[in-house]
C-alpha cells in the first residue's frame, strides 16, 4: 500500500505540476521561435458542417473578412449530409463569391468528410475550423506565418472560451488556461503534439487520410510529426469558441474527447517509443496519458491512504486533506445545481467533473467503443 500511495502521488504531481516546471526549465534553453510572412502560401479554409443553418453564413463572412491576400485563400465548406438549409445557404454565397465552394459528403461523420474533402483543397496549406468558431481578422495570417520555416508541418492557435458564466465554465477556463500554458512551452521546446481543431493549419502535402473514429486535432499532428515535421503553437492566432456550460454537457464532451484522443494516441505507438522518440514520448506520456489516467491515480491514492492511517500522522493528515477536498467538491456540486457558485467548492467540483469525464472515456476505450458520427451534443 505504501508503494501504491507514493506511485499514485508522484504521477499525479507530475501530470499536474512538475511536467509544467520541466517544460519551463527546458524552454529557457531554446531560442524564441520567430516566424516571417515573407513567403505567402495559398490557403484553403476547410469548414465541415452538419445542420448549421444558424451559423454558416456568419462563419463564412467571418472567414472572408480575414486580413489575408484575397486571391491566396479560398473556403471549402463540406456538408456532412445536412438536412436543414445549410447547403442552400452556402450555394447562395458561392453563387456570388468565387472563393467559396460547397462539397457534399455522405454523412459518415466529420473525419470521413474531411478525408473526402482534402484532395479538393486548392491551397498549399489547409486551415481547419468549426461553424461556431469566430476568428480575429489576422488569425489566418498568424497561423500561416510559421510555415516560412520548412520544418513546420502544422500550427495551432489560441482558443478563447466565451459563453455562459457558471462554475462549470469557470472550471473549463482554468483547465484550458493550464492546457494553453503547456502548449506554449511544448511548442518552444519542440515537443508539441496536439492542436485545436477549431483553429489549426497544416501542409496539404503532409496530410495522411486517417481513421474516422479519431479526431482531427489529435491524429493530424501525430501523423505530421511522424513525417519529421514539427507542430507550432501560435498564441496570436486567436479563435473564440464556446464549450458546454452544463454538467451533463461537460461530462459528455470530456468523455467523448478522452475516448477519441486516447485511442488515437495509442494507435500511433511508434511515437511512444522512448528509444526512437525520447522527448516526444515523454511529452505525450506526461501531457496526455497521465492526465487521462488521473482519476485512477486519485482512487488508488485514496484507498491506499485509507489502509495507511495507522502508519503515522503524515498519512492521517493527508487522508484528511483528501476527504476535505471531496467534501468541497460535493458542496460545489450542490451549489452548481442551485445556481450559486461556492468558493473553492466550485473549483474542486470542476476538477472532479473533468476527471469523471476522463474516467468514462478511458472505460469506453477499454470496452472498444468508437465514435465516428459528427453531431451536436
Amino acid at each position: 500500500m505504501t508503494y501504491t500511495f507514493w506511485v499514485a502521488a508522484v504521477l499525479l504531481l507530475h501530470a499536474w505540476g512538475t511536467y509544467l516546471l520541466v517544460l519551463r526549465l527546458f524552454s529557457f534553453l531554446r531560442d524564441k521561435e520567430i516566424g516571417s510572412d515573407a513567403h505567402i502560401l495559398t490557403v484553403t479554409v476547410l469548414l465541415t458542417v452538419y445542420n448549421e443553418e444558424k451559423n454558416v453564413r456568419g462563419r463564412i463572412d467571418n472567414i472572408l473578412s480575414s486580413k489575408y491576400i484575397k486571391d491566396r485563400f479560398d473556403v471549402l465548406v463540406v456538408s456532412d449530409a445536412s438536412t436543414d438549409a445549410t447547403e442552400s445557404i452556402v450555394e447562395s454565397i458561392a453563387a456570388w463569391e468565387g472563393r467559396v465552394r460547397l462539397m457534399k459528403a455522405s454523412g459518415g461523420g466529420k473525419s470521413a468528410a474531411q478525408n473526402a474533402a482534402l484532395p479538393s483543397a486548392k491551397g498549399e496549406l489547409v486551415v481547419i475550423t468549426d461553424a461556431d468558431t469566430v476568428f480575429e481578422s489576422d488569425t489566418i495570417a498568424n497561423l500561416v506565418r510559421p510555415f516560412s520555416d520548412p520544418s513546420v508541418g502544422c500550427t495551432s492557435g489560441r482558443v478563447v472560451l466565451r459563453g455562459k458564466e457558471n462554475s462549470v465554465s469557470e472550471g473549463q477556463g482554468l483547465y484550458w488556461r493550464f492546457e494553453m500554458a503547456l502548449r506554449r512551452l511544448e511548442s518552444r521546446v519542440g515537443v508539441l503534439h496536439t492542436a485545436s481543431g477549431s483553429v489549426m493549419a497544416f501542409r496539404k502535402a503532409a496530410f495522411v487520410p486517417f481513421e474516422c473514429q479519431y479526431g482531427d486535432d489529435c491524429i493530424i499532428p501525430l501523423d505530421i510529426i511522424s513525417q519529421g515535421y514539427k507542430v507550432v503553437h501560435v498564441d496570436d492566432a486567436i479563435a473564440y469558441d464556446s464549450f458546454p456550460s452544463s454538467i451533463e454537457g461537460e461530462l459528455s464532451a470530456r468523455a467523448r474527447m478522452t475516448l477519441r484522443n486516447l485511442t488515437c494516441t495509442l494507435s500511433r505507438m511508434r511515437l511512444l517509443n522512448p528509444f526512437r522518440h525520447p522527448l516526444m514520448s515523454f511529452s505525450i506520456l506526461s501531457h496526455k496519458i497521465l492526465r487521462w489516467m488521473t482519476p485512477f491515480f486519485m482512487i488508488s491514492l485514496f484507498l491506499s491512504n485509507a489502509f495507511l492511517l495507522t502508519e503515522g500522522v503524515f498519512y492521517q493528515t493527508f487522508f484528511g486533506c483528501q476527504v476535505l477536498f471531496y467534501v468541497l467538491a460535493a458542496i460545489g456540486y450542490r451549489g452548481e445545481r442551485q445556481g450559486r457558485p461556492i468558493p473553492l467548492g466550485s473549483q474542486a467540483f470542476s476538477f472532479i467533473l473533468a476527471n469523471l469525464g476522463f474516467f468514462l472515456g478511458v472505460c469506453y476505450a477499454i470496452m472498444g467503443k468508437q465514435i465516428t458520427t459528427y453531431r451536436r451534443s
